[in-house]
């Protein structure tokens, strides 16, 4: 028995060795080989229910339907998706992807730890391209729906973040990554990316520092978008019709205590917007201001007399008490601004030529 023992293990070892690393999401797939063998040299038999269980729930994954548009005026049943408490990069088919392994969703906590989708996390994949926004602003979102008809899709919504932000992956994000270009491939046969955008978005992955799947990627000053009051660096995307600009904000929302020491005024989080500057002291520029629209999770230690209020515009705590308007010159191109502003100078400009058409 000893030597019949020893053989198996053995045997598993090199089985071991010739098995190639999976994704996370298929490791279980890698074992089912090994397990097939210790039923053979096994001297108790493994009871039968609980593998076909197994099998049976391997099998209904891979027999899931493979999804046949991101078009939300195309969609048909079989396009719906239940990731619900499933690993955490759950893999998605589509049908004119030849790849051997399919596409892996990415969700993350509020600590950017990789975690699984919320519960009733159902619905449609779908591409949004904001009406008022430039092609380059477009994005892949999961909208959740009450059940798999289409019809249901205008009274889902869509699936958010830990920190109740939009779930997207960005345009830019979906060519400039390998892995991800099964979805950008999807796109062009949806007809959503036609030549001309092809050749834009490839020349801006080649010369420009493009946004992650998180990113903030603004299109114009009406948008709201998350922030990190804590934060010690801001860093934002605008895009253009044929440009993406980043742009770096150093120190936004910190302080200097009276001993001339940094330290943070607020540790929440919340949603904000970018505004021209209607006060007086900015009459005749073009300054920017930041709205707060809504505060979220819990505020924290607060070391002075300036914290965000929604509605009200963020304002930076000075030493002694003076306070000052977070604002931002989009004219003034100094090497000062670069320290004191921000990183791009033609990504303010951009943005508020994008919200009035070069009106102001």
């Amino acid at each position: 028995m000893s030597a019949g023992l020893g053989n198996m293990s053995r045997t598993i070892k090199k089985i071991e060795l010739r098995i190639p690393h999976c994704t996370v999401g298929f490791r279980q797939s890698r074992w089912l080989p090994v397990v097939s063998l210790l039923r053979s040299y096994s001297l108790a038999t493994i009871p039968a229910e609980k593998v076909d269980g197994i099998y049976k729930s391997k099998a209904k994954r891979i027999r899931r339907a493979a999804i046949s548009t991101l078009d939300q005026h195309k969609l048909l049943p079989s396009d719906f998706i239940d990731i619900s408490n499933r690993c955490f990069r759950p893999g998605i088919r589509f049908q004119n992807d030849t790849s051997v392994y399919p596409w892996q969703m990415c969700y993350h906590d509020d600590q950017g730890k990789a975690s699984q989708f919320p519960p009733d996390s159902a619905g449609f994949l779908y591409y949004h391209q904001p009406q008022d926004g430039t092609p380059l602003a477009g994005e892949l979102r999961f909208r959740l729906t009450p059940s798999n008809l289409p019809q249901s899709f205008s009274r889902g919504k869509d699936c958010l973040t830990p920190d109740g932000a939009v779930w997207k992956m960005p345009l830019l994000a979906l060519y400039r990554f390998p892995y991800n270009r099964r979805i950008y491939r999807q796109l062009q046969l949806d007809g959503f990316i036609s030549d001309a955008l092809h050749s834009t978005v490839e020349n801006v992955v080649k010369t420009s520092h493009c946004p992650h799947y998180t990113s903030v990627i603004l299109h114009s000053l009406h948008q709201v978008f998350p922030i990190n009051f804590a934060a010690c660096r801001f860093r934002f995307f605008v895009v253009g019709d044929s440009t993406c600009h980043t742009v770096d904000i150093n120190y936004p929302f910190r302080m200097s205590d009276t001993e001339n020491k940094r330290a943070s005024p607020y540790t929440s989080k919340g949603f904000v917007r970018f505004e021209l500057s209607t006060l007086p002291e900015h009459a005749g520029t073009r300054t920017v201001v930041m709205r707060v629209v809504k505060l979220v999770g819990d505020p924290g230690p607060y070391l002075g007399h300036d914290r965000p209020v929604e509605g009200a515009l963020v304002l930076r705590h000075r030493p002694f008490g003076k306070s000052e308007v977070l604002c931002f010159d989009a004219d003034r191109n100094t090497p000062r601004n670069g320290v004191k502003g921000f990183s791009h100078p033609n990504a303010l400009p951009l943005l508020i030529d994008n919200t009035f058409g070069g009106k102001h």
